[in-house]
């Protein structure tokens, strides 16, 4: 097919493709940046190794308490925006309700995997899995502020509060329970208007 074209056509052909390919090695010799988010597991490394096994392994049990309490929190929540007959909030809820239940299933898996590598002396699996535990706690409570959007907690969670008191120095030192008398008022005299005769 090429062999009918004319010379011309050759030509612009192999500058087309020259072109093409001097474009491609500008546009990768450009500054190119990239978005790099960082995560950082839970207790990893160094504070791993500066905890106990004992240690890890009450941590890890305090997770699961934690974790398995997030859990029946959605999945109480579930069954009152089925009794509301809420379907946005219910499909929301049981979706969250269904990552729960798997991530509550891969922590146990991890934490008797931990207590193998404990009882086996094992310090670089127990560290290993300890780090996992503390990834997926953070999982859970991910999980757990995602569920409360759902339902619209998140609107009402304030936080921990805390009661503030001032007291204005120059206040008055009067029992406010004592109420003063209060003085009669004067009746007002109007005299009579000027009659026109005199």
């Amino acid at each position: 097919m090429f062999t009918r074209m004319g010379p011309v056509f050759h030509l612009c052909l192999g500058l087309l493709l020259a072109g093409g390919g001097l474009g491609y090695a500008l546009a990768q010799s450009g500054d190119a940046t990239v978005d790099v988010v960082k995560v950082e597991s839970v207790n990893a490394g160094a504070e791993a190794a500066t905890l106990s096994p004992k240690q890890q392994a009450q941590a890890a049990e305090a997770a699961l308490a934690e974790a398995t309490a997030t859990c029946a929190a959605q999945a109480q929540a579930l069954q009152s925006a089925k009794s509301e007959k809420d379907i946005i909030r219910a499909t929301c809820v049981d979706d969250k309700l269904a990552q729960c239940n798997a991530n509550l299933q891969n922590l146990k898996r991890r934490q008797a995997t931990l207590n193998g590598a404990i009882q086996a002396n094992d310090a670089g699996s127990r560290n290993h899995e300890f780090a996992v535990i503390g990834v997926l706690s953070q999982k859970f409570k991910m999980l757990q502020q995602a569920a409360n959007q759902c339902v619209g907690q998140d609107l009402f969670d304030t936080g921990d509060t805390k009661v503030r008191q001032e007291v204005d120095l120059y206040a008055p030192d009067a029992d406010p329970a004592v109420v003063p008398p209060v003085p009669e008022p004067p009746i007002p005299y109007i005299p009579p208007p000027v009659s026109g005769v005199s």
